[in-house]
């Protein structure tokens, strides 16, 4: 499914576990920054990729559920010497794992799933 918050608003806000609430625009605004973001780490410059990319959808998902309740993309945990921002380990490694897939595709193997 290529996530449109036009044609998808219901699917995304199931997905993220907000589908009684009406603030479609605060769910449409992290959808978008997620969107914009996981596509700005991957590459913009062969959107097809992203057309049918369940992996792609997924990580912008979680990014939307995350940006959406938290307000960020960042996770904070305390430790001896302060408060320290870092990515989730799990979405990074999605993130890493598109750009190899990426670079695949846009070097002409159109098997990449």
């Amino acid at each position: 499914m290529a996530l449109d918050p036009v044609g998808n608003l219901d699917e995304i806000k199931i997905q993220i576990r907000e589908d009684a609430t009406d603030d479609d625009v605060g769910v449409k605004r992290a959808f978008y920054a997620a969107d914009s973001y996981v596509k700005g780490a991957i590459g913009n410059d062969a959107p097809l990729f992203y057309k049918e990319n369940q992996k792609a959808d997924l990580a912008i998902l979680w990014l939307t559920d995350h940006y959406y309740h938290a307000g960020s993309a960042t996770i904070e945990s305390s430790t001896v010497s302060g408060t320290l921002r870092e990515f989730d380990l799990g979405f990074t490694s999605l993130i890493l794992q598109l750009k190899a897939e990426y670079l695949v595709f846009k070097g002409g193997a159109s098997d990449v799933k």
